[in-house]
């Protein structure tokens, strides 16, 4: 797995946004941008961090595995029908009944 960080850093911050709105809802801030409204100096600057954590994020490959993991991990649990964070009964009970 290779991680472009020179393409990364030449995206705009509204290529950023987009790019991480495909993969999680972001902030209101962040949905406010890319509606087009006009954010103010304050809101701004928390945009602006925000942005920079998204770009972080988003050429690390740990956040990508969390985030395939996350997605696999609620695909399993909605087809055991249950819920949970990393272990739900079902899965529990065969960890229990291997050991």
């Amino acid at each position: 797995m290779y991680v472009d960080d020179k393409k990364a850093n030449r995206l705009n911050d509204k290529a950023i946004v987009i790019r991480w709105h495909k993969l999680c809802k972001g902030t209101v801030l962040t949905q406010r941008y890319i509606q087009g409204e006009k954010l103010s100096k304050t809101e701004l600057i928390f945009f602006n961090q925000t942005v920079n954590q998204y770009r972080e994020r988003l050429s690390s490959i740990s956040w990508f595995m969390r985030l395939l993991n996350e997605d696999i991990a609620r695909k399993a649990n909605k087809e055991d029908n249950c819920t949970g964070r990393f272990y739900s009964l079902p899965s529990m009970a065969l960890t229990l009944r291997a050991a």
